[in-house]
Parts: structure tokens; C-alpha cells; sequence
């Protein structure tokens, strides 16, 4: 099976179509002008030789090889680890923390995730229970509006 080459005779645009459309009438694509398809011995077209189509895939596809690593050593087993907590150093109550974005504007300057930082800082990550984000809307007096805000609401053991 071979394809025509050749150029649109409105608008110069290079085009190649199957060779079983000669003779149809087509739109160009870049000037969407009709025009008729040459046969292959016209002048100014190529006989261009179109790779044949491959074959449908019938049989089942072929079965993923697969890599597994080798370690030297014997087996390993895998345990898990205990959920036991530690001794914690305090007076193990729970508490609650929230810190309001609002709060941490000083000089213009967002300093909320600083405090945020600051304050998990103080702890060990066992002693952190949970950390939450909260939305809250506040009554903003220069411009008599509320307006919507958020921070962070922190359960920890002391």
C-alpha cells in the first residue's frame, strides 16, 4: 500500500493521503478550500511507500518477567515493634493547645508557622498526640466585618 504527496494546489500546504482516496474530494486542512486527491502518475505527486500495517495481536500477551533482589544472610523475620509507650516525663495529663494565625501577625509579617514550630519544638514526638487545623471567623473592627481565619489545634502529653 503506497501514499500520495503532494501539495494543495489553493494554498501550497504539503499534504499525504492514502492512495485509495485518488480521485475524492477532500477539505484542506489549512485553507479548508475543496480540493480533488491526484492520482499517484499526476505531476507534482509522490508515490511514497506506507509501511504495511502491523497485525492485530490474537495470542495472549506475554508474561511480565520478574526481578527479585538476592540478599546474602539467612531469612529475617519482621516483628512489630511494641506499642508500649515510654515513660514520659511530666505529669501525663493531656492538654490542648490552639494557636490562632491571627495571633502571629507582628509588624505585617506572618509568623504562624514559627509558632507552630516553636511550640511542637518543646516536646518529644511521643508526647505529640495529634495536630488539627481549625477555621474560625473573627469580628475584625476596622472594617466591621467578620472574616474567616485559621490555625492549628495541638493535643500533647505533658
Amino acid at each position: 500500500m503506497a501514499d500520495l504527496n503532494f501539495n494543495c494546489p489553493q494554498c501550497g500546504q504539503n499534504l499525504t493521503t492514502d492512495e485509495t482516496l485518488t480521485g475524492s474530494e477532500i477539505e484542506c486542512p489549512s485553507c479548508n478550500k475543496p480540493i480533488q486527491i491526484p492520482a499517484a502518475g499526476d505531476e507534482n505527486v509522490k508515490k511514497v511507500e506506507s509501511e504495511p500495517p502491523t497485525p492485530p495481536v490474537t495470542s495472549e500477551p506475554e508474561a511480565k518477567k520478574l526481578a527479585v533482589p538476592v540478599h546474602e544472610g539467612g531469612e529475617v523475620q519482621l516483628k512489630k515493634e511494641s506499642t508500649k509507650k515510654e515513660e514520659i516525663s511530666g505529669d501525663g495529663k493531656i492538654r490542648v493547645k490552639t494557636i490562632k494565625r491571627g495571633d502571629c501577625i507582628e509588624l505585617g509579617q506572618d509568623k504562624f508557622d514559627e509558632a507552630v514550630n516553636e511550640f511542637i519544638g518543646k516536646f518529644t514526638r511521643e508526647q505529640i498526640i495529634s495536630v488539627q487545623t481549625v477555621n474560625y471567623a473573627h469580628f475584625d473592627a476596622t472594617t466591621q466585618k467578620y472574616l474567616d481565619d485559621y490555625g492549628a489545634l495541638i493535643v500533647y502529653e505533658r
